[in-house]
């Protein structure tokens, strides 16, 4: 059974299933270098997570002075892939340096995972300096990992294109959800962070041009965050009608705002980053919602195909208008709606995941 040491950040609970998964496959250790990055990100916590990998090889490893305590030592245990590197902080990147380098030395094969992907960054200095340790990692690794098409060409510039493959991601909140039949109830869903990298400001802009034409349209806002009192200042000032805000909700209860919702929007912009993927979409599918995307979001490309639209980020009049196109045409609701289902069912299962995860690893280990 081939060896494979995990190195990653943290657990977030959509991944539990995937370890679990290649857990039964490979002889799988699995190290959580930085696990705080779940409270210092998404104000979660990772115990219960943890808890549901009883059945895995799991080490949590201490932090001292950003840098994971311990990862050396593991880096020189019985393994024959390792799976890893990171460069969102300068320790991660000492980390990976450490990682392709140990791995060289040891003649073990080295994957890297991420979600990067070509959004607007500043071009300074440090972006070259970045850039040019990016190139060494990847040219150096015998393959990546990556969720989508805006990742893959992004990777392309970098090394080998025959290196990077595409491993879905996939968030399903339960595999056993049906189908579902929506009322025409105009009810149009945000969920997430209430940050300005969300745009929320955007759509609440668009929806404001909206309730004027159509007066029976609500917006449900889920989420919170350090623009919170600045929305509902914008939402109370402009008076915006139907506009309802439920902070932040346990994904066990998201199930009812996801069946009753006729229309989910992601109107995310490029800020200091893009966004990575954004989950919200796979659940939102999941409840056969048609979606709106911005052109700021890294799923979008893969997901959204004649299930919803993409629209220009910060463009408040192409946000309203394709909302306005969906949100009045019952039969399009239904149609986009199936489609999102039929596209998460057959290409985002945990499936669909480990089988692209298990080609990467023969890849490299066997040049198949």
């Amino acid at each position: 059974m081939t060896g494979i040491l995990f190195i990653h950040n943290t657990l977030m609970w959509y991944r539990v299933e995937f370890f679990k998964r290649i857990g039964r496959i490979y002889d799988l250790e699995l190290i959580f270098t930085h696990m705080q990055v779940i409270e210092d990100i998404y104000d979660g916590n990772a115990d219960g997570n943890i808890e549901s990998l009883d059945d895995v090889d799991v080490k949590i490893l201490e932090n001292s002075h950003g840098f994971a305590r311990g990862l050396i030592s593991r880096l020189f245990s019985d393994y024959d892939v390792v799976v890893g590197g990171s460069w969102d902080t300068l320790q991660e990147l000492i980390e990976s340096l450490f990682i392709l380098s140990i791995s060289k030395l040891r003649g073990k094969k080295f994957i890297i995972w991420r979600e990067d992907w070509d959004w607007p960054k500043e071009d300074n200095l440090k972006r070259k300096v970045l850039d040019m340790f990016i190139k060494l990692l990847t040219k150096g690794a015998d393959g990546i990992l990556v969720p989508g098409s805006l990742h893959k060409k992004y990777f392309e510039k970098f090394t080998d294109k025959n290196k990077i493959h595409v491993m879905p991601n996939v968030s399903n909140i339960s595999s056993n959800i049906k189908r579902i039949n929506k009322d025409d109830n105009k009810e149009i869903l945000y969920v997430g962070r209430l940050i300005k990298r969300k745009g929320v400001i955007y759509l609440i802009k668009a929806f404001e041009l909206l309730v004027k034409e159509v007066n029976d349209a609500h917006l449900t806002i889920i989420g919170d965050g350090d623009q919170e009192e600045y929305l509902k200042s914008y939402v109370r000032e402009n008076n915006v009608e139907n506009v309802i805000f439920c902070s932040k909700v346990d994904n066990r209860d998201l199930e009812k705002y996801y069946t009753k919702s006729n229309l989910v929007v992601v109107p995310s912009i490029n800020y200091q980053m893009g966004d990575p993927w954004v989950f919200v979409l796979n659940e939102a599918m999941y409840y056969s919602n048609p979606l709106i995307v911005t052109d700021a979001v890294g799923a979008g490309r893969d997901m959204v195909k004649d299930n919803g639209f993409i629209v220009e980020e910060r463009n408040v009049d192409q946000l309203y208008e394709a909302i306005l196109r969906i949100i009045t045409d019952y039969d399009l609701q239904k149609k986009m709606g199936e489609k999102s289902y039929e596209i998460i069912k057959e290409e985002y299962q945990y499936s669909n995941m480990v089988d692209s995860f298990v080609e990467c690893v023969d890849s490299v280990t066997h040049g198949k």
